[in-house]
């Protein structure tokens, strides 16, 4: 290798490596252009299918996912999967493609996708790589989520978080922790989410690891589980924390900030203060789109809360519901949480236009619906048959 060429080399190490490091920050806007630069100098100084420059693809992939950009971060995650030496073998760089493209997979919906290829690299993990084991079931506890079966989702992530545990508790196990938490508010299990979360935010406060990212995240399932069971009040004290909290901290992902005002919103309309409500969406409503930091999920859950707000003010609902409609059926499947709440508020938002033969249609469906997938005591399913009921 030539003096020009070893320099060459050592700038696309130094530029992948650093694109890494960017991805570690979240700082996903920054280490797109590093590491496509990486991948410009590997290409012309090995060849494209070099290992590499397919390593440097995959870091690429991963920031282009990060950015929403997920068809071209598919499509290069498929490319490096054609172009590896043993694209059906064991190899860290295969591992880490098929990594890729099951959590593009599951962040475009295509949950059923997602499920198959995490199963696929817990074959090829084995033993062999613990870490690619824990992160296909994390996948695979997620499209289970996706999919509505949250039941299911909060045994996978109890068996992660355990399998994870053998090695002490660090970051994974807590994110095992926080995300079946989540689950458990979907489900209706307050009392449990809520003391999972206090404990959470207890480790997140005493410097533990996941930091400050865990304690916001628990403080939001905190929030969703005290609303759950009506203290409305207490929730909208934690979510104003949580706001000024976001809101301090410079280059925090925007989707803290977002999730702790959807929080407040929440609180605030289940004390019908719509107005305060929609002051609290505002900022999110009207920042500027497209939004690189955005995940589709949260966006419909924020036109979902819109929606409430503004049939909660007598104002026209429908745009935002179906927005958050359209946004559901994208990326979670028919009987997820999400999905069938925006099934109850339609049914609200028809009897609220005087259609009252479709909202009747459409509440008898959506509470048989929650019945079938959340059961008869669930504070939701419950909701539902109030709706239907209130029509008559």
């Amino acid at each position: 290798m030539g003096l020009i060429q070893q320099w060459r080399d050592s700038k696309a190490q130094e530029l992948h490596r650093e694109g890494i490091r960017l991805l570690n920050r979240g700082r996903a806007q920054d280490a797109e252009p590093v590491a496509r630069e990486a991948v410009r100098i590997r290409s012309k100084v090995f060849g494209p299918d070099d290992a590499t420059t397919l390593a440097s693809r995959v870091v690429w992939a991963r920031a282009l996912e990060r950015l929403q950009r997920r068809a071209e971060a598919e499509a290069e995650l498929r490319e490096v999967l054609r172009l590896a030496p043993d694209p059906t073998g064991r190899g860290e760089l295969v591992r880490r493609a098929r990594l890729g493209l099951a959590q593009v997979q599951v962040r475009t919906g295509r949950a059923e996708e997602a499920r198959a290829e995490a199963v696929l690299l817990l074959e090829l993990a084995g033993q062999v790589d613990v870490e690619y084991t824990h992160a296909a079931m994390e996948v695979e506890a997620a499209a289970l989520g996706t999919l509505g079966r949250h039941a299911e989702a909060v045994a996978r992530w109890t068996e992660l978080e355990a399998a994870a545990a053998a090695g002490g508790v660090g970051v994974r196990v807590l994110k095992a922790q926080s995300d079946r938490t989540q689950a458990l508010v979907y489900l209706g299990r307050f009392q449990e989410a809520e003391a999972q979360a206090r404990a959470l935010m207890d480790v997140a406060a005493s410097g533990g690891p996941g930091g400050v990212l865990l304690g916001m995240a628990a403080r939001n399932a905190l929030v969703l589980s005290l609303a759950g069971r009506g203290r409305a009040v207490e929730a909208e004290a934690e979510t104003r924390t949580a706001v000024e909290q976001a809101a301090g901290i410079a280059g925090l992902d925007a989707r803290f900030l977002l999730t702790a005002r959807l929080g407040l919103a929440r609180a605030l309309n289940a004390q019908g203060r719509h107005d305060e409500a929609l002051s609290a969406l505002r900022p999110a409503l009207e920042r500027p789109t497209p939004d690189p930091v955005g995940e589709e999920e949260l966006e419909a859950a924020l036109h979902l809360v819109a929606a409430v707000t503004l049939l909660g003010l007598g104002k026209d609902a429908a745009p935002s519901l179906e927005k958050s409609s359209e946004l559901c059926r994208r990326t979670l499947g028919p009987n997820h949480h999400r999905a069938l709440e925006v099934g109850t508020l339609r049914g609200r938002v028809l009897a609220a236009q005087g259609r009252l033969p479709e909202a009747r249609e459409a509440l008898r469906a959506n509470a048989a619906a929650w019945q079938e997938h959340f059961g008869e005591g669930h504070p939701k399913t419950r909701a539902a048959q109030q709706a239907l009921a209130e029509l008559g």
